[in-house]
């Protein structure tokens, strides 16, 4: 009788493991690799941006500018007058429309501001038709009223006029606008 001897594979598993092991080692090698590699980029351009900004701030302060007879003119960033030093409260209805069965009304007041009223007045034909009050809340740069939801059947379909008194202290104001219904 013939014996046969036995494959044993019990290796090819091994060395794929080992293999299979080098490939993943080597690939994050390379990422950590590209990674730094542009972290290095990012930090030498940051260092080229702040030497520029200071060569020039060197510049300006030396005078070399003005003795090349160039002269700057001062940019006013922002043109007119502050809102804020104004005596009458101004703004904007930004959106009026219905949503539902409701009138939403929200409003943007120019000036920044804490605490005040916003009391609304909608009318149709000279007709006041429904009054409320809401209060001012200030936002970064200017302040909104706490916004109306009217429903909307108690006023009807059509044009209405929307009127709306600020105040806050010592300063108001009045806010116009239509909505369609």
């Amino acid at each position: 009788m013939v014996q046969r001897r036995r494959n044993n594979k019990k290796w090819l598993w091994w060395g794929g493991g080992v293999v299979l092991v080098a490939l993943i080692v080597a690939i994050g090698v390379v990422i950590w690799q590209n990674s730094n590699s542009e972290n290095k980029e990012n930090d030498t351009e940051v260092v080229e941006v702040e030497k520029q900004e200071t060569t020039e701030v060197e510049t300006v302060e030396t005078g070399e500018l003005a003795s090349t007879g160039v002269e700057k003119e001062k940019v006013v960033q922002y043109e007119g007058n502050d809102p804020n030093e104004a005596e009458e409260l101004t703004g904007v209805v930004t959106y009026a429309g219905v949503a539902g069965n409701t009138l939403m009304i929200r409003v943007s007041i120019d000036q920044y501001l804490t605490e005040g009223t916003c009391e609304l007045t909608l009318s149709r034909g000279g007709a006041t038709m429904y009054s409320s009050i809401a209060s001012i809340i200030g936002d970064v740069s200017a302040a909104t009223c706490e916004g109306f939801d009217v429903p909307a059947g108690e006023l009807g379909g059509g044009d209405v006029q929307i009127n709306i008194n600020l105040s806050a202290g010592e300063r108001k104001g009045v806010i116009r606008g239509e909505a369609s219904i």
